[in-house]
């Protein structure tokens, strides 16, 4: 299952190869959308997918000839919840005793400010 996301005008999609993976991959999709400057990513890519930028991104522009509106493809990266694992760390969970909710904290020093 793909966990799709953007950080500063570049989009990825986070693998989930097994259902125990899904809540990593969502953690991994708020982290690099949040901090994407922080991660070295795009050579973990297993696969590419395309996706048409908005007029937002400016990815939608003007033809200088006619006035036309041209889009622009672009690609966008997948990379499993393995390999970011075995690069920044895995993800563990801690189980509050004074809470009965889990809680979620990486296990390297990659941490949400």
């Amino acid at each position: 299952m793909d966990f799709y996301g953007d950080g500063e005008g570049w989009r990825f999609a986070v693998r989930a190869e097994t259902p125990q993976q899904v809540l990593a991959a969502k953690y991994w999709v708020a982290l690099l959308s949040a901090r994407r400057r922080e991660f070295r990513i795009v050579d973990l890519a297993i696969e590419c997918f395309t996706y048409v930028g908005s007029a937002d991104e400016g990815a939608g522009h003007i033809g200088a000839d006619y006035g036309t509106r041209v889009s622009v493809k672009r690609q966008g990266q997948v990379i499993t919840v393995d390999a970011l694992t075995q690069r920044y760390g895995a993800i563990m969970t801690v189980k509050s005793r004074t809470l009965s909710s889990t809680c979620t904290q990486p296990v390297s020093g990659v941490a949400l400010s």
